[in-house]
């Protein structure tokens, strides 16, 4: 299921669309949308393994950073 949401940020407001995913295991940021809107990030010591639906690993790679959003 899509949904229309709103992100307030550094005094911006950034209209997105966020997918809710029942069977997800956290919450997850495109990097080209971090990228498009200058939002900053920062280093995460464990890094995440995201899974395709199939099992295998995304070609994306692995999760090295994070948003407070």
């Amino acid at each position: 299921m899509q949904i229309d949401i709103r992100i307030a940020y550094n005094g911006k407001e950034i209209n997105a669309e966020a997918i809710l995913d029942s069977g997800a295991e956290g919450v997850y940021c495109n990097t080209s949308f971090i990228k498009k809107y200058g939002l900053p990030t920062y280093d995460i010591e464990l890094l995440v393994y995201p899974r395709n639906v199939n099992g295998t690993l995304n070609k994306q790679g692995a999760i090295c950073h994070a948003a407070i959003l």
